[in-house]
C-alpha cells in the first residue's frame, strides 16, 4: 500500500468517526472494513479513543513522520521506564496509524487516561447501531435492539434481526439512522427490514441498512459479500442495493447479489420479477440501465465498465440459503474462497495444477474434511489440518491421470 491510498483510508477512517462520509466513501469504507477481522477491530478502538474526547485530528493536520517517530521514541522509553510524552498527545498520533502502521501494539501498552475496550471476537455477529455501539448477536435466544434513548428499534429472534415493528417517528426531512449487520466466516444470519423486505445475508457479508425506510424515498441499502433479498413491494419507493460498483434498482422482487471484496466481478441473479442495474454514481434512467430478467445472471466488470448476461440455473445461486454449498465448472482456486468463508478456514493450496482444475460438485452437511476428501478421489494431494488452517500439497506421487468432474 502506498503512502497515498494510506493517507485516503486513514482520511476515511476519521471522518467516518467524525460522521461525514458520502455514499462512495461508504462504499470504500465498508471494503477496508470487511477485507480482514483486524480492520473492525481497529474501528472499533479508534471509535472507543474518540467517545472518550482522546483528539483525532484531520488528515491534513497530521504530520506522519512525526507521528510515527513519537511512537517509536515512546515504546522505546516504555522499556526504559520513563515517559516524557502526554498520554493524550501519545494517543493522538496512534489513533490515526493505529492498524495501518500497526501501532496499536504500541499505544496499547501505554498508561492513558483511556480505557481500553475488550476486542470483539471477530467470529461474532455483530450488529453496528447508530449510536456507536456494537451489539454481539447470538443464533439463539431474543434481544431487544434499542437507540440511545431507549427506543426499541427491532428484535432478534433467533437467527433473525427484525425492524418491521419498528414505531419511528422520522418525518420526511429528518437524516434516517443506520444500522450496519456484519455475518463472519462459516456463518448465516437473516434481517427483516422496516417494511417487510426479507434478506438472507451469506457467511462474510454485511449489509447497511436504515433503521425506518421514509415513505415516498428511495428505499437503499448498501451490501458487501451475498445477499438474497425478497424485497417487499412498493411502487412509490423503489428499493436499491449498492454493491460492487453497481446499484440494483426492483420496486418488489427476489433475487441474489454476490459482491465480495476479493471478487473481481458483481454478479445478480433474478429468481422473479424485474430488477434494473446500472452503475453506482450515475443518475438512473431506462436507457443508462440494463433490465435483467427472472432466470438471467448480469455479470459487471467493474475495470471495463460493462455488463454481461447470461441465462443461469438460479438454484446455483441460491441454494446457500438452505445450507448448500454449488459449484458448476469452477476452477479449484475460486472454490477455495467459498470454502474458507462456508468452513471459517484458512486454506493454503501449494499444488499450482490443482488450482487450476475445473469441478463440479454440490455439499450440504460434509465436513470440510469431507469435501477435501471428495476432491481427492478425482485429483489426489496431500493436506493437513491444524486448527482452522488447512494446507494442500501435492502428493510426492499419483499415476491416476487428471480429467474433468
Amino acid at each position: 500500500m502506498s503512502i497515498k491510498e494510506i493517507r485516503l483510508i486513514a482520511d476515511i477512517i476519521i471522518r467516518k468517526i467524525k460522521g461525514h462520509l458520502n455514499q462512495e466513501e461508504e462504499i470504500l469504507f465498508e471494503n477496508w472494513l470487511s477485507e480482514k477481522d483486524e480492520n473492525l477491530l481497529t474501528f472499533k478502538r479508534l471509535q472507543k479513543l474518540h467517545e472518550l474526547k482522546v483528539p483525532i485530528p484531520d488528515i491534513e493536520e497530521l504530520d506522519a513522520q512525526k507521528a510515527w517517530q513519537l511512537l517509536l521514541d515512546a515504546q522505546r522509553k516504555q522499556r526504559k521506564g520513563v515517559v516524557r510524552f502526554s498520554s493524550r498527545t501519545l494517543l493522538r498520533y496512534a489513533a490515526i496509524f493505529v492498524g495501518i502502521f500497526g501501532c496499536f501494539l504500541a499505544y496499547r501498552s501505554f498508561k492513558s487516561e483511556a480505557t481500553v475496550i475488550e476486542p470483539i471476537d471477530p467470529n461474532s455477529i455483530t450488529l453496528d447501531l447508530g449510536n456507536g455501539n456494537t451489539q454481539v448477536l447470538t443464533r439463539e435466544g431474543t434481544l431487544q435492539i434499542v437507540n440511545s434513548e431507549g427506543e426499541v428499534l427491532g428484535k432478534k429472534v433467533d437467527g433473525l434481526v427484525d425492524y418491521s415493528q419498528s414505531k419511528s417517528d422520522d418525518v420526511d426531512d429528518s437524516a434516517p439512522e443506520y444500522n450496519t449487520l456484519r455475518i463472519p466466516n462459516g456463518k448465516t444470519f437473516k434481517v427483516v427490514l422496516s417494511d417487510g423486505t426479507l434478506v438472507h445475508l451469506n457467511a462474510g457479508s454485511s449489509l447497511k441498512y436504515p433503521v425506518q425506510f421514509q415513505k415516498d424515498k428511495n428505499r437503499e441499502v448498501v451490501l458487501i459479500g451475498e445477499g438474497f433479498f425478497e424485497v417487499t413491494k412498493n411502487e412509490s419507493s423503489p428499493f436499491i442495493v449498492t454493491s460492487g460498483g453497481v446499484d440494483v434498482r426492483v420496486l418488489g422482487t427476489k433475487f441474489n447479489v454476490t459482491s465480495y471484496p476479493e471478487d473481481k466481478r458483481q454478479n445478480t441473479v433474478l429468481v422473479e420479477g424485474s430488477v434494473r442495474i446500472y452503475e453506482t454514481g450515475s443518475t438512473y434512467d431506462v436507457e443508462n440501465s440494463t433490465l435483467l430478467s427472472p432466470g438471467y445472471k448480469a455479470e459487471w466488470n467493474p475495470e471495463e465498465k460493462n455488463m454481461q448476461l447470461e441465462k443461469v440455473p438460479t438454484e446455483l445461486y441460491t441454494g446457500w440459503i438452505n445450507g448448500k454449498l454449488m459449484m458448476k465448472e469452477m476452477v479449484f482456486s475460486n472454490i477455495v474462497k467459498r470454502l474458507q468463508r462456508h468452513y471459517n478456514v484458512n486454506i493454503t493450496s501449494e499444488y499450482q495444477e490443482l488450482n487450476s482444475r475445473v469441478f463440479t460438485a454440490t455439499f450440504e452437511k460434509e465436513s470440510i474434511r469431507e469435501v477435501l476428501e471428495t476432491f481427492k478421489l478425482e485429483t489426489p494431494f496431500d493436506y493437513e489440518i491444524e486448527g482452522n488452517h488447512i494446507l494442500i500439497k501435492r502428493q510426492p506421487k499419483t499415476d491416476k491421470p487428471m480429467g474433468k468432474v
